[in-house]
């Protein structure tokens, strides 16, 4: 029961991350121009870029969770174009060529309500369990 619970808060806190970054990138958000330097293999893959803030700062980035350009498929040594969070410039960064979406939020967010109905359910059940065994 305790380990759902925790399960079903890190869920909670992971969705409002994620909803507050994609508000920012739309709120706030700037562009530049990045430089692929690392993708990460598999189907969750990363894909790490750095670029110039307006400030002229040399940062690291990774493109957010579904937050890549439809079909494109990255390589080491590509250019990008970038929306960053100025106010976080090192946050997950948005290729400016997807369209903004909120897949990842309402993916995370379909999950812990899910777990926040299931977990106190379950306990339930488990407690009425545990309370026939005894008596019986």
């Amino acid at each position: 029961m305790a380990m759902g619970v925790v399960v079903v808060i890190g869920f909670a806190i992971a969705t409002y991350q994620i909803w507050s970054n994609d508000n920012a990138l739309r709120d706030r958000g700037r562009q530049a121009s990045a430089t692929v330097i690392k993708v990460h293999s598999g189907k969750a893959g990363r894909t790490v870029v750095q670029f110039s803030t307006a400030e002229g700062r040399q940062l690291t980035a990774l493109i957010g969770q579904g937050d890549g350009a439809p079909g494109w498929q990255p390589r080491v040594g590509d250019e990008v174009p970038i929306v960053y969070d100025p106010q976080k410039p090192t946050a997950d960064v948005r290729d400016a060529r997807a369209p903004e979406n909120h897949h990842t939020a309402y993916f995370s967010l379909a999950v812990t309500i899910f777990g926040a109905i299931a977990v106190p359910i379950a306990a339930v059940a488990l407690i009425r369990a545990n309370r026939r065994d005894r008596e019986g």
